[in-house]
């Protein structure tokens, strides 16, 4: 090969020559690709034996052949076809596929052909091609099974008919389920709003008999664990079947198979002394049944001749039930309590003849404990399914009852009460909610009423022997409409005296709540009946929607965990309300505290356990954001209820009754309702600075030289005080600086240091809230100062109740009920500059945007708390933040958009020109804070020598 001949052939090497250093250097490749002709294509190894030529047969076909260039530091040498094969192959004739080749080392540089080399090399064998000039077909053989898998797979001639196919099996596929699919968007947007509101579900199922049948079903079966042996429901009277005497009403119960959930046959609460009192009974699984007893009075103090008598003359004790789940159980468990408590002092009275002994039934009249009344909080069949069977039963037992007993309503004032109990031979009274649907019921209650309670008289020869439940208690239905759109909360009051003329609504020193599915301890119970609550307006499960919210987004109240909220703002005004009307020496805390509530499930373990779930906590830390004494004290409570409950089966302890100032500490709903109170009291201080168009004058609030001692809650079996505080009065009473009655002052004040929160926290000064706050501010004002409101309107007109708004701006807001809602949450307090309620008179004064408001500044004449009680929440979030009422009803035709906030321009907010901020001022002093003052100076790990 000469010179000019490789002169012509392409080369690939791109390459550089410098004068200066008279280098040659290599840029890209040192490979050298040679063309030739097909038809001057040399053979393959033209020069070899046949036995070599056989070997390189049998080997895949080569085409073409590459010339690479050996790195040498003088030049190198060019490494032809046949050096190349021989070095990268190595085979026999007995070979049948390609071998594994020998590494040659190759740099990228190389020293460039010059016409002496290619002389020496003239006789060399040519390289084959390093391209193709036709479509090449190589097909490798003896693979393994993958191998040929992947050739096939990546085949060219089987991809494309292949890839055709799996496109059309796609697109067909596609079309077959969007035919599908149509439907499923088309019953999607039908059944989306019912999906949504799956909780109505419930209300339209309980009207069934099939799901009535079904529940209770799985009820009994999942309470068998809890029971005994069955006795196949005979009488519990039936001394033959009881294989122990009455001094084991546990054994008794158990071998009945009859035995509940708690040891209740023990429990006993003490309403009025001597004559009212109320058992807890077990039902189902988790359900409690509440008894309520009145006994005779023998103090003379009802009409009749009582006192003279022996054994009462046969009056017998008044029994009423509240939430009958099992006629049987709860029968049974009457049985016991009245021989364990009641027997030996009230003998079974003989004008209530026992015609039920004789067939063999659970249910008998003369049981000692007459049940005259049943009440149901609410119509799910956990509550209401043993109605029926009790009221049947008691009034084939009572079908020879004497005609000289005498059951009437008692003293009433509400109308003719007497026709309840009359109408027929012993009949029982069943109370329920007018819109409710109780089965069985007789007698419908709305919102604020009284019910007309037992009194039976038994005349005997012209004497009267009267046992008159109305004399000792009353019984007021509260409306909650949440759970179910029916829901009641009775309120059983104790008088404060006993007489014949005592009006039903004379009410007493403390109540004792049965709230049903309305309210637990711990907890509330589910809002299945409702307004239905979109999930951007749940700022519980969704608190990041809080930031599209403003003063101009509309909410229902009466929707969700609002409606809840509500209900409990109604349970805590009303329990306390009517009392404090009538009893004006007596403090909200002390009534508080002798307020009882009696959920209808023990759920308090599970419901306090919930709280500490880290899924529940918040980033920011909800606790540490309160006072040390509420976490506390809400872990002491779940500590003792799961001791309660942790005993061993058919001993486990009830949690309930539990007082209604504990629960505003452990239970959330009530904790919420105080976090509304600050922002309403926030939001009343900044505007009476710099809203308000007059001022109240400012009081000087003198010190008390003997503070009131606080008396500690005896219903909590922890406390918990600062570790320093403890050790300074001990060591004062070593020291002898501390008398014991100083000591003891001392020691029980220590619990109101930990009510302080270590963490204060307080609003921006001089800024307006942000409109996230302003819009949390409103919604506060609509929960503390409106009571709850009827699904519809209907049910408001039957219950009482308030009417049911589109629009948010209509709400109507109470001045009273707000004011009484922030006492009892114990933010209405006298001892301050200015004080809340007259902030609010104030309000409610500038709120009526009349022209006529002549108060001058610091001469306020604050008006009267009765004057134009009723205003629209409208007017009050313009007055307060500024926030235009009334918005078009375009803004919210979509549920999922939030109109842009719009305040009034002639608005404090606007003309004040202040920034809005949704911070905080947090002040924190680490050598002050009981909890971290040990942290900086003197650890308490320290060793000091």
């Amino acid at each position: 090969m000469t010179a000019n001949a490789e002169a012509a052939e392409p080369s690939f090497i791109n390459s550089v020559t410098s004068q200066e250093e008279g280098v040659f250097v290599a840029m890209e490749s040192s490979v050298q690709l040679k063309s030739y002709d097909n038809k001057a294509k040399p053979e393959l190894n033209k020069d070899s034996d046949a036995e070599s030529s056989n070997a390189a047969n049998n080997r895949t076909d080569i085409n073409f052949r590459r010339g690479y260039s050996r790195a040498s530091s003088d030049g190198g040498d060019v490494l032809q076809d046949d050096e190349l094969e021989n070095v990268l192959f190595s085979s026999s004739a007995e070979d049948t596929g390609p071998s594994v080749g020998k590494c040659v080392e190759m740099t990228p540089q190389a020293t460039p052909v010059t016409a002496s080399n290619s002389n020496e090399n003239e006789e060399a064998k040519p390289p084959s091609a390093g391209y193709y000039t036709t479509e090449p077909t190589i097909k490798a053989s003896g693979l393994n099974f993958l191998q040929t898998l992947r050739e096939y797979r990546h085949n060219r001639c089987i991809m494309t008919p292949l890839s055709t196919i799996v496109l059309l099996a796609i697109l067909l596929s596609s079309l077959i389920s969007l035919l599908f699919t149509i439907p499923q968007f088309i019953i999607g947007l039908l059944l989306g709003p019912l999906v949504k509101r799956q909780l109505w579900l419930v209300e339209f199922l309980y009207r069934w008999d099939i799901a009535r049948w079904g529940h209770v079903k799985l009820m009994e079966l999942a309470g068998k664990k809890n029971g005994g042996k069955s006795n196949n429901g005979k009488n519990v009277n039936n001394e033959s079947t009881a294989v122990t005497t009455p001094k084991d009403p546990r054994k008794k119960l158990k071998h009945l198979g009859l035995l509940g959930h708690s040891d209740t046959i023990h429990q006993r609460i003490t309403v009025v002394p001597g004559r009212v009192y109320v058992h807890p009974i077990p039902q189902f699984v988790d359900n409690v049944c509440y008894l309520i007893v009145c006994l005779p009075d023998t103090t003379g103090a009802v009409a009749g001749n009582n006192v003279n008598q022996n054994k009462n003359n046969g009056l017998p004790i008044i029994g009423i039930l509240i939430d009958v789940g099992e006629a049987k159980r709860a029968l049974a468990y009457m049985e016991c309590i009245y021989e364990q408590f009641y027997e030996q002092k009230y003998p079974r009275s003989d004008y209530y003849r026992n015609s039920g002994e004789e067939e063999g039934n659970i249910n008998t009249a003369g049981m000692g404990i007459e049940i005259h009344a049943i009440l149901s909080t609410h119509r799910h069949h956990d509550h209401t399914a043993g109605v029926g069977d009790m009221v049947n039963c008691l009034e084939q037992a009572r079908c020879i009852l004497s005609k000289c007993v005498f059951v009437s309503g008692g003293a009433d004032e509400q109308g003719e009460s007497g026709k309840i109990y009359n109408d027929s031979p012993g009949k029982v009274a069943v109370v329920g909610g007018a819109v409710e649907s109780v089965p069985h019921c007789n007698l419908f209650v709305k919102n604020g009423c009284f019910i007309p309670l037992p009194c039976i008289t038994i005349d005997t020869n012209g004497t009267k022997f009267v046992n008159d439940m109305n004399s000792a208690v009353c019984i007021e239905c509260i409306g909650v409409p949440s759970h179910t759109r029916g829901s009641v909360v009775y309120a059983l009051r104790n008088r404060p005296a006993f007489n014949t003329g005592a009006s039903i609504s004379q009410v007493t020193r403390h109540s004792h709540l049965f709230t049903g599915d309305a309210i637990f301890s711990g907890g509330g119970g589910v809002p299945f009946e409702a307004d239905f609550e979109y999930a951007k307006d749940n700022l519980i499960k969704n608190p990041n929607s809080l930031k599209n919210k403003n003063g101009s987004s509309n909410f229902r109240p009466g929707a969700g965990t609002l409606s809840m909220e509500r209900c409990f703002t109604e349970v805590l005004t009303r329990a306390t309300s009517r009392i404090c009307e009538e009893e004006h020496n007596v403090t909200l805390e002390e009534l508080q505290s002798k307020t009882l509530l009696y959920p209808g499930h023990e759920y308090t373990t599970d419901l306090m356990m919930r709280q500490f779930d880290p899924k529940t906590t918040t980033s920011e830390g909800h606790w540490t954001r309160m006072a040390p004494s509420m976490f506390f004290e809400t872990a002491s409570h779940y500590y003792a209820s799961a001791h309660k409950r942790s005993l061993p089966q058919g001993q486990k302890l009830l949690t309930l009754p539990t007082p209604l100032n504990k629960e505003m500490v452990i239970n959330p709903n009530f904790r919420s309702l105080k976090r509304r109170g600050e922002q309403v009291v926030n939001a009343l201080r900044l505007w009476h600075e710099f809203g308000a168009k007059n001022r109240i004058p400012k009081f000087e609030v003198g010190l008390s030289q003997h503070p009131r001692m606080l008396k500690c809650d005896s219903s909590s079996p922890f406390r918990t005080v600062y570790t320093q505080d403890l050790d300074i009065i001990v060591q004062d009473l070593r020291a002898g600086k501390l008398s014991t009655s100083s000591a003891a002052d001392r020691i029980e004040l220590l619990q109101t240091r930990i009510n302080e929160k270590v963490i204060a926290r307080r609003p921006i000064p001089n800024h307006l809230p942000s409109h996230k706050n302003v819009y949390v501010g409103i919604v506060a004002l609509a929960i503390l100062g409106s009571p709850p409101s009827g699904v519809t309107v209907s049910d408001a007109l039957v219950m009482d109740l308030a009417a049911p708004v589109e629009s948010s701006d209509f709400i109507m807001i109470s001045k009273s009920r707000l004011l009484f809602s922030l006492s009892c949450l114990g933010l209405n307090s006298l001892e301050e500059p200015v004080r809340i309620r007259d902030m609010i008179n104030l309000l409610w004064k500038e709120a009526q945007l009349n022209d006529d408001l002549t108060l001058e500044v610091e001469k306020a004449q604050i008006p009267k708390q009765d004057d134009n009680d009723l205003i629209e929440l409208g007017l009050l979030k313009l007055t307060l933040f500024g926030v235009s009422l009334n918005q078009p009803f375009t803004k919210y035709c979509l549920p999922c958009r939030s109109p842009k906030p719009m305040y009034s321009k002639t608005s404090w907010t606007v003309t004040s020109n202040m920034k809005r901020t949704s911070g905080e001022l947090v002040r924190h002093e680490a050598d002050k804070c009981p909890i971290c003052q040990n942290v900086l100076e003197h650890c308490s790990h320290s060793v000091y020598v």
